[in-house]
């Protein structure tokens, strides 16, 4: 079968291969892709993993087989599902059943497959933020995948959301949503505003002035760092106001049980028009690699969606 791997000779670090057909073990669900969305994380550290490793992390389809002791799917049931190992740019997914949810019929192929780790994030660090009505929420990276679908969901809260674009382009995307924009480069410079609640993607050095515009006992969740670079401040910056820092990585932060629970939830609502899903492209599996290339160079707003 076809599929995007690993490879550290290509830039970004992918490039389209035949490879083995896999096998359900125990507890896992076989899957016939039909569509799978690309996140800069997965992007990012395609080059660390080994040579010829399928990479993908989200992926809606079909089950095509059953591994031993899964009961609460059948085959040829529709579904959506996050598979932390990756192996979901590939024409056939192995993915664990725990991690799998039932798709409605109003929910296409191509909008759930954006839920898993962009939805499932945006829905975990609001949930971690305690964000609620009347909080002043700053996004970083608003126009992003996780970060609209993060000012819709807080919006709905009843909170004030400002979603922080680099560019005037990126900006609108974020209007769109009905939050407040704010176009910064995200390069360690000042951040004009007070925030309640401060949600970032960025990272490296965009992370000091950010709590710099944290109020105080203001709660900072950071979920990326898109930045690729260490972050360097002073202690004083976060404690001498009460700040409290989380960390959030959706693999390690959510349970199994909750995620499937939020990824219906998403569905539901993307089939219902109450969740806007913003899908700038989509490919074939064999076409993808520009797609892909124009998402980590930050040219896409939105989800990019990986078809058969």
């Amino acid at each position: 079968m076809r599929a995007l791997v690993a490879d550290p000779t290509a830039s970004p670090a992918l490039s389209l291969a035949d490879v083995p057909e896999p096998t359900p073990g125990p507890g896992q669900l076989l899957l016939d892709m039909a569509a799978t969305s690309v996140n800069r994380g997965e992007v990012r550290t395609a080059g660390k993993q080994p040579p010829g490793t399928v990479i993908g992390w989200d992926v809606a389809g079909t089950v095509a087989a059953l591994g031993e002791g899964v009961t609460q799917f059948d085959v040829g049931e529709r579904v959506v599902a996050l598979s932390p190992s990756g192996g979901a740019f590939a024409e056939r997914v192995v993915v664990p059943a725990e991690w799998a949810a039932p798709l409605p019929g109003a929910c296409d192929d191509v909008t759930a497959a954006t839920l898993p780790v962009a939805g499932v994030t945006a829905v975990g660090i609001l949930r971690l933020a305690r964000v609620h009505a009347g909080d002043r929420v700053l996004i970083t990276g608003a126009a992003g995948g996780v970060g609209l679908f993060c000012a819709q969901l807080a919006l709905q809260a009843k909170a004030t959301v400002t979603g922080q674009a680099g560019s005037e382009e990126r900006a609108a995307t974020v209007r769109a949503t009905g939050a407040e924009a704010l176009v910064h480069p995200g390069d360690g410079s000042p951040v004009d505003g007070e925030f309640d609640v401060v949600l970032d993607g960025i990272g490296g050095p965009m992370v000091g002035p950010l709590l710099d515009a944290t109020a105080t006992g203001g709660r900072v969740v950071v979920y990326g760092n898109s930045a690729d670079t260490e972050s360097t401040f002073r202690v004083e910056r976060f404690y001498s106001k009460g700040i409290t820092i989380s960390g959030f990585r959706v693999f390690t932060s959510v349970p199994p049980t909750q995620g499937v629970k939020d990824m219906a939830n998403l569905a539901d609502q993307a089939a219902s028009g109450a969740l806007e899903v913003k899908v700038q492209a989509t490919a074939p599996l064999a076409d993808a690699l520009p797609l892909i290339r124009d998402l980590y160079d930050r040219k896409v707003t939105g989800k990019v969606v990986i078809t058969r």
